[in-house]
Formats: structure tokens, sequence, C-alpha cells
């Protein structure tokens, strides 16, 4: 299985460059990883611009989206739901669970709490 990890809130600014070189591979994609500070939201709405254009891109139309949402050890983190509003995932992400999408056009897209620096969270994404 191929995962290109794109990590665009983690590199947003200095790294643009590296953002064009990505559609590149999109045709090699099986699935996104989409990295949110989730302690820093003044980034939000720059975040949801990114992961807007991923979503709308027609070559990406049916990779699943993994949303990892950092920073969860941080006490003024935003809280799932929060986070899902400011994206603009409230009505587009399947939740938790198994999610039966055969036959339909829904995109299979979830958000996975983790902690980078503790090392906490993200397997459940990677299982998923």
């Amino acid at each position: 299985m191929t995962l290109l990890h794109m990590l665009k809130d983690a590199m947003l600014g200095d790294h643009q460059i590296a953002c064009h070189v990505w559609k590149d591979y999109y045709d090699k994609v099986d699935g996104i990883i989409y990295l949110v500070d989730a302690a820093n939201k003044e980034r939000f709405a720059k975040s949801k611009e990114e992961l807007d254009g991923l979503l709308s891109d027609d070559s990406l139309a049916q990779v699943p989206f993994f949303i990892l949402r950092n920073k969860i050890d941080i006490p003024i983190v935003a809280l799932e739901d929060e986070l899902r509003y400011y994206l603009g995932l409230s009505s587009y992400t399947t939740r938790k669970g198994k999610v039966n999408l055969t036959g339909s056009n829904i995109r299979p897209t979830k958000i996975f709490m983790c902690s980078i620096i503790h090392k906490m969270g993200y397997g459940d994404g990677f299982k998923w």
C-alpha cells in the first residue's frame, strides 16, 4: 500500500513549493494523512483552505482521508466536534466504527486524535 503523507498543515509557509509537487503523485495515492495542529486555532482557516483544495480535487475523489487532530495532550486543544466544524467537515466525516460505503459516492473521511510528541493515538488511524 502506498501512502503519501500529506502533512500540509505542518508544511504551510516555507514549504509551499513542495505542495505543488505532490500533485504529480496523486494517481499513486491510496490514502491521505492530513495533520492538524488542534491547539493552534488561528491556523484553522488556512488549514480548512488547504483541506478544501485537496477534497475538491477530482483526482483524489475516491481517496480516503485520515485527519490527525494533533496535540491532544495540550489543555487548550480544539475538541473533535469543534475541529470538525472549523474544517467544514460537520456532515462530511464518516465518524468512527465500520461504515459500509459500498455503492455510495461518500469518501471515507475520519478524524483521529493524537499526540505525535507522546507517540499516541495515530495507530488507530493507520489501522483504519
